[in-house]
C-alpha cells in the first residue's frame, strides 16, 4: 500500500512539475513580446490606435482590420521612428464589431503580432 502511495504522489509531482513548467514557458513568450501594449477606442466614426513598443529593431508597422476576426487585411503600415508610442486613426470603418492587431517587422524581416483588441462601431442617425 505503501508502495501504492509512494507511485501516486510521484506522479502527481511530476504532473504538477509539468504544468509549472509550461505555464512559465506561456509567461515567458508573452514577457518576450516586443509590444507593451494596443489600445483602441472609438472616435465618433473612426477607431484611433495607440500602442507601445520596447524593442528597437523593428523597422515598420503594419496595422491590420477584420470584420471577423479571422481574416484580417492590411490596411496602413507606420515606419518605425524610435520612438516608444505610435499612433494611427482609422477613418474609413463600417457599423459592427472591428477587430485590430499591430503586426512589427522587425530589421532580420521576421514579424510579431501584438494582442488583438475590438471595438464597436454603432451607425448613427
Amino acid at each position: 500500500m505503501k508502495t501504492l502511495i509512494s507511485y501516486v504522489a510521484v506522479a502527481a509531482l511530476i504532473l504538477m512539475s509539468s504544468f509549472t513548467i509550461n505555464v512559465q514557458q506561456q509567461l515567458n513568450e508573452q514577457t518576450n513580446s516586443c509590444f507593451n501594449f494596443l489600445r483602441i477606442h472609438r472616435q465618433a466614426k473612426n477607431v484611433a490606435m495607440t500602442w507601445s513598443v520596447s524593442s528597437i529593431d523593428v523597422t515598420q508597422f503594419v496595422v491590420q482590420r477584420s470584420y471577423d476576426g479571422e481574416f484580417f487585411e492590411n490596411i496602413a503600415t507606420v515606419n518605425f521612428a524610435g520612438s516608444a508610442t505610435y499612433k494611427f486613426t482609422d477613418g474609413s470603418v463600417f457599423p459592427g464589431r472591428i477587430y485590430y492587431r499591430v503586426m512589427a517587422v522587425k530589421a532580420d524581416l521576421s514579424t510579431e503580432c501584438s494582442s488583438t483588441e475590438d471595438v464597436r462601431i454603432v451607425q448613427r442617425g
